[in-house]
């Protein structure tokens, strides 16, 4: 049996990487995230608030015997604000780190502590963004705390190779390109004198350039089923073969 460990399954490519996967009778998924919209009896949910970090340190990962694959997918993500610094609110900043980074560096460390002598294959996939990699105006706080995760990603690496190489845990940190989610509608609703670049999110709407959550999920998905083929941490979805 292959487990999954998703966040966000509420809505967008989160609850289409758990659809994706619970085509197979062999996947066990358990999305974490603050509603559940998902059933099926492979799936369990774990509510929580990825911004409440007594939330988020609650969840413990369960002992797995005889699985043949685990993955943890950090894909929840959020801009409360698109304000440039110094417009912000405090508690959108906290709100933004809490759910971008904190909460899965927390979930990693308790997902790599728990599974970390096992021998099977084990991965964790991050999900990123461009964002950290490139600076957006009015995106300070998103640009950063994504930045962060592909940093965080590229260390585990570096720690990992001072374990037994059946014993590695394997991660990825992947952009996932501009999907069609409810964050896109957020970016095109905000006014050009707060965010310069809104027009360019606006035309790709309109020229049909946004990708969808489905086919972001199975390239996702693809990295995770040929993870040898891959040996850089920091992947962009659009480099992914179809």
């Amino acid at each position: 049996m292959k487990y999954y460990f998703i966040t966000g399954t509420g809505r967008g490519i989160g609850k289409a990487l758990a659809e994706n996967l619970l085509k197979n009778e062999d996947v066990k998924v358990t999305g974490i995230s603050r509603t559940a919209t998902i059933k099926h009896k492979n799936y369990s949910h774990i509510i929580t608030n990825l911004s409440d970090l007594n939330d988020t340190e609650s969840i413990f990962f369960p002992t797995l015997e005889n699985a043949d694959e685990i993955v943890l997918i950090n894909n929840s993500g959020v801009i409360s604000e698109i304000l440039r610094v110094g417009k912000l609110k405090n508690q959108s900043i906290i709100n933004d780190y809490h759910v971008n980074i904190v909460s899965p560096s927390i979930l990693m460390n308790n997902f790599i502590k728990k599974y970390q002598q096992y021998e099977n294959k084990r991965v964790i996939l991050n999900i990123s963004s461009g964002a950290g990699r490139h600076n957006i105006d009015a995106w300070g706080v998103y640009c950063a705390s994504k930045s962060a995760m592909d940093m965080l990603s590229k260390n585990i690496e570096i720690e990992q190779n001072f374990y037994p190489e059946i014993k590695r845990i394997k991660v990825f940190s992947v952009a996932p390109g501009v999907v069609d989610t409810k964050m896109q509608e957020q970016i095109r609703a905000v006014s050009v004198t707060e965010f310069s670049d809104v027009e360019k999110f606006i035309q790709m709407k309109q020229n049909k350039e946004l990708a969808g959550t489905d086919k972001t999920a199975l390239l996702l998905l693809r990295i995770i089923d040929n993870q040898t083929k891959y040996s850089n941490v920091l992947l962009d979805i659009r480099n992914i073969e179809n």
